[in-house]
């Protein structure tokens, strides 16, 4: 069974960390974790919080959590609680499992950052509130 975790954001973040590419800095966040027996298999953490935008990572060793239920309360997060218009992400292009699973999310390719994980791109994605099919509207 899993089980999730929000209110232990900092051990969250240092179980993410050392698995997303780049230099993270995260000041100010917000951390969702999701535990089977114990041992937390996933993280989403949201950063940039800017009002009408916020920044997701997602990092899984074990897909065994992502279901409609946890899908849906991360949403439920980002577009009521925190009231926001958007959701921003941001991938090395190579990252084809991350790639697929945002575009099956919903989010759109808006941009590329060129050499972001030197040398390869960051591409960016966003989402709309209005686009998202995970809450009701």
């Amino acid at each position: 069974m899993i089980e999730v975790i929000t209110d232990d954001k900092h051990r969250i973040a240092k179980w993410a960390k050392p698995k997303l590419e780049g230099n993270v800095q995260w000041a100010n966040f917000q951390a969702f974790g999701f535990e089977r027996e114990g041992d937390l298999v996933g993280a989403v953490v949201f950063t940039e919080y800017t009002g009408n935008d916020i920044h997701v990572s997602v990092v899984t060793t074990d897909p065994c959590w992502w279901h409609r239920r946890y899908i849906k309360l991360l949403y439920e997060y980002v577009f009521e609680q925190c009231e926001c218009i958007r959701i921003s992400a941001l991938v090395n292009e190579d990252n084809r499992k991350s790639i697929k699973l945002l575009r099956g999310l919903g989010f759109r390719e808006e941009g590329r950052l060129r050499s972001y994980f030197n040398p390869k791109d960051g591409i960016v994605y966003g989402q709309l509130r209005s686009e998202c099919k995970w809450i009701e509207r």
